[in-house]
């Protein structure tokens, strides 16, 4: 049995998965496993690159994906259908905002919930002392937000430590960067029925220079020499750290965590990642025993434990959400869970707007950024997704 698994910034997610296949080997002795670890890029390469020619670039049996990407690929062709092979699928054991975009097609499932995290904002109290008086009021909104990184930012350069770290960035501005923001604001990429893109809205074209702006006043670091050969700041070192994940030793270090900043009402980015089997596996059955066998209780709790993500199965979340030491700001988020729509341009789309903030990510890093670059990749990228969307 072969799977790709998505590589990811903390090396914590693939020692647990080698301990997880441990495990599984020592109760199947018999069944042969391995795995190979892919980006986002090389994953979508190769999908697209088995379509192309399959005999000679085979697919796995199990394959680790974003949740939205499930009926992109299920409609190509390259996914089982699982919803009678994978139990809590059969049950539905996950939490609802989960299957309201997993399960578009008639309570059918082309791949198994699997793990999730949500952008959150950590502090440190010390570090905004003189700065804000009241986080949880001041740093609800964006522009509290960014009021307190300045005026945090002035002191830490006497100091020392940085006002702002973001751990997991690749050195560019990316599409996780940006959403939370987007959706803050009340845009997105498309229209609600999904009938044009939606890029130069005012919505969502200032939900990404808001985070654009953070990197063009230095408050973001882009392709940084020391972010790549020490790997993202210490949460210690900054005042503020926007992360998608529970940071290690958080209680310990005094870090406290609050929703991500414009969202007063609840709610919040959440990202899904999914188990699928292949549609070519040459053991289906014993691939999606495997993801059953992955999601029961103990082996979802351990594993998502050891990188500081949340379970998806909805007993094991919830649970988890009960023994969390910040269970009120988890509460806040799940309040109104807000996931990429699982339909079949969407990822696409993605990419065109990652591309379009690459390229804007070396202008503001050679600084010849301008407020009409943006505008012109976005016009750009806007013109492509909508040609996309006329073929569907």
């Amino acid at each position: 049995m072969i799977i790709w698994l998505l590589s990811d910034y903390d090396h914590r997610k693939h020692l647990a998965f080698k301990t997880l296949l441990a495990r599984f080997s020592a109760a199947y002795p018999d069944t042969a496993v391995e795995f190979s670890v892919k980006s986002r890029a090389s994953l979508w390469e190769s999908l697209f690159t088995h379509l192309r020619d399959p005999k000679r670039n085979p697919m796995p049996d199990i394959i680790e994906i974003p949740q939205n990407w499930t009926d992109l690929f299920s409609r190509l062709g390259l996914l089982a259908e699982l919803s009678s092979k994978v139990e809590p699928l059969a049950q539905r054991r996950y939490p609802e905002f989960i299957l309201k975009e997993l399960c578009r097609n008639e309570g059918s499932a082309f791949s198994a919930p699997w793990w999730l995290e949500s952008p959150a904002l950590f502090y440190r109290p010390q570090a905004l002392k003189g700065a804000v008086s009241d986080p949880e009021k001041e740093l609800a909104s964006w522009e509290g937000f960014r009021a307190a990184l300045d005026s945090v930012g002035k002191s830490s350069r006497r100091s020392g430590p940085r006002a702002l770290s973001v751990p997991g960035s690749s050195g560019s501005v990316s599409v996780a960067d940006v959403l939370p923001r987007v959706w803050g604001r009340r845009g997105g990429l498309f229209s609600e029925d999904f009938n044009r893109a939606t890029f130069t809205h005012e919505e969502t074209a200032g939900g990404i220079e808001d985070w654009l702006e953070l990197a063009v006043s230095g408050k973001v670091e882009l392709f940084s020499a020391d972010r790549f050969e020490n790997g993202p700041r210490p949460a210690e070192e900054s005042a503020f750290i926007i992360s998608s994940r529970k940071l290690a030793g958080s209680g310990r270090s005094g870090l406290r965590m609050l929703p991500y900043p414009g969202y007063p009402s609840g709610g919040g980015l959440m990202l899904v990642y999914n188990l699928a089997v292949s549609a070519s596996s040459q053991d289906p059955s014993g691939s999606a025993a495997f993801v059953s066998w992955a999601m029961e209780p103990r082996n979802l709790s351990f594993f998502t434990e050891s990188f500081g993500v949340f379970p998806c199965l909805r007993s094991v979340f919830e649970e988890r959400l009960r023994d969390e030491r910040e269970s009120d700001a988890y509460r806040h988020i799940f309040a109104a869970p807000e996931l990429k729509p699982n339909m079949m341009v969407y990822p696409t789309a993605e990419l065109l707007l990652e591309r379009a903030l690459w390229n804007l990510s070396l202008k503001i890093a050679r600084g010849d950024y301008d407020r009409e670059d943006l505008t012109r990749e976005l016009i750009m990228a806007q013109g492509e997704a909508d040609y996309l969307l006329s073929l569907y």
